[in-house]
């Protein structure tokens, strides 16, 4: 339909006969670029519930790129161009997409009516696109009910933009419907502008200050992801990171634990666009132990799909292994078809 920029092109599986999921490729209709989204049928590589999860694009590309702003770990902004936005349409297309897939699939049933999770972490900065994510989740939340599943919450998340956070408090208050919680990923305090340089746009203690009354707002403490690197460096780059335990403790002197939760996740570099080791997990199981010890509320994670380079924004507009078969290609109208039946 031509209300829609983005077409289903492919998939990948993640993991051993996909136990971690499944990476969708859409082809975007202005350029050359393939949009990524993701289904997991957990939402975490450690905790195991009835939730599946799903990761879903913003952009083609990423707009940060566009004004040289691009993280330096991530593969979207550093090899794909930035070709434009997405509508809300084509972001809740690709949400109502993923469940369908999930309720029509035959080889996993226990997939059909579990519960929804939905993250806004995919190709793009979620917090340069806020209006379009807002109509999106509203959208998505009403299509939901349609189809008679339960949304357990949306994540939204930003490197930075406090804009967008004080729009989110808003509309919490005001606006939606079902549960939305905020993502904030601040990765570093010193040297932050290094590794994201839209740190010299908006310091991220903007952000930490726009955040410091969500937990009054919400009843649930906005949570601040930090990723772990280990001698992480970028090609052409004559500076190296790492995110050892005196790095961390530096990141968590910003932060009350009685106003913020954390999640560390191991990062999944790209080589094409770094170097960097892996993180040793007896380093990471101390640095938890330590925030644990502060008095926060942290989970350690590890990547979906580590040898497919399909977290942390490595998803870099890869084309997919798998075409998609007729009844997925029907699941899309199907969807597109709901869209419009709404709006």
């Amino acid at each position: 339909m031509e209300n829609f920029l983005i077409s289903i092109a492919g998939y990948d599986v993640l993991g051993s006969v996909g136990q971690d999921g499944l990476r969708y490729a859409w082809r975007y209709k202005y350029g050359k670029n393939f949009v990524e989204s993701a289904a997991f049928p957990q939402r975490s590589t450690t905790k195991r519930d009835n939730i599946c999860g799903y990761t879903t694009s913003v952009s083609a590309g990423c707009a940060l790129r566009s004004f040289g702003a691009q993280c330096a770990f991530c593969r979207t902004g550093n090899v794909l161009p930035f070709c434009g936005p997405l509508s809300y349409r084509d972001i809740a297309k690709q949400n109502i997409f993923m469940v369908l897939s999930d309720m029509n699939c035959e080889d996993h049933p226990e997939l059909h009516n579990r519960t929804r999770e939905f993250a806004y972490m995919g190709q793009g900065e979620p917090g340069l696109a806020y209006a379009q994510v807002r109509c999106a989740i509203e959208l998505t939340n009403r299509a939901m009910e349609e189809l008679g599943q339960t949304v357990h919450r949306h994540i939204f998340a930003t490197s930075g933009v406090p804009e967008s956070i004080e729009a989110l408090k808003d509309d919490i208050k005001n606006y939606y419907t079902q549960r939305v919680t905020l993502h904030f990923s601040l990765h570093a305090a010193e040297s932050r502008d290094l590794l994201m340089p839209i740190e010299k746009r908006w310091s991220y203690k903007e952000s930490l200050y726009a955040m410091k009354d969500m937990y009054d707002l919400m009843g649930e403490k906005p949570c601040v992801g930090i990723l772990l690197f280990k001698n992480f460096q970028p090609n052409s780059k004559a500076y190296s990171y790492s995110n050892e335990l005196e790095n961390i403790k530096k990141i968590l002197a910003e932060l009350d634990p009685k106003k913020y939760r954390l999640s560390f996740c191991t990062y999944n570099p790209a080589e094409d666009i770094c170097d960097s080791a892996l993180y040793p997990i007896e380093e990471a199981e101390q640095i938890l132990n330590y925030a644990h010890d502060l008095g926060f509320e942290a989970k350690l994670f590890s990547s979906f799909g580590q040898e497919k380079q399909t977290a942390c924004g490595t998803l870099g507009g890869k084309i997919a292994d798998h075409l998609p078969s007729e009844r997925w290609i029907a699941l899309e109208k199907e969807a597109e078809n709901i869209i419009c039946g709404l709006i």
